[in-house]
């Protein structure tokens, strides 16, 4: 499956979705160059929101580039499906390999606005995906980050000013309250 049926089918499966999202998720995977390689204005990335279901807690991080309390994730690279951007990036932020043995649906879709990228990159279009874990196996790599830290969900709201963030901690205290 190429990443643009991938992306065809987070569209369809996908539940927490407005009309704008869902207009502009379709016309930025007509217009093509999915990657930040081929666009490195426009492109998608998968972002995954560890959370522990025991404790009702979130892992946030203190993201040194962007300046914003943040889920990890990235950018997905060319030639890579999900699931391979997903795992990638687990390992990279996290330490954990083959986190996801098979792609996980997506948990919520969101765009948004770069304005801290002192290169060319200006719009994100986010894939999210739930990632239930206690974390006990985590090796973070603490490069990205000021700091890293579990938190409920009310005080991770608190401290996130990101509106893609801020929405998948919404839509995860709709699922767990």
């Amino acid at each position: 499956m190429t990443l643009e049926e991938e992306l065809q089918e987070a569209l369809k499966q996908s539940k927490a979705l407005t009309i704008e999202v869902a207009k502009e998720y379709r016309e930025r995977i007509a217009k093509g160059n999915l990657t930040k390689d081929e666009d490195p204005v426009s492109h998608f990335c998968a972002y995954f929101l560890p959370y522990n279901p025991a404790t009702k807690q979130v892992l946030f991080g203190h993201h040194k580039k962007s300046g914003k309390w943040l889920s990890p994730g990235g950018h997905i690279d060319k030639g890579e499906s999900l699931l391979e951007t997903l795992n990638r990036e687990i390992e990279e932020e996290l330490g954990v390999n083959n986190f996801f043995e098979q792609k996980p649906g997506p948990f919520l879709l969101t765009i948004t606005p770069i304005d801290r990228d002192p290169r060319q990159c200006r719009e994100h279009f986010d894939v999210w995906h739930l990632m239930k874990t206690d974390g006990k196996n985590f090796n973070i790599d603490m490069s990205e980050y000021h700091e890293v830290r579990w938190l409920p969900i009310s005080e991770a709201k608190k401290i996130t000013t990101d509106a893609a963030n801020q929405a998948a901690l919404d839509l995860l205290e709709t699922i767990y309250p």
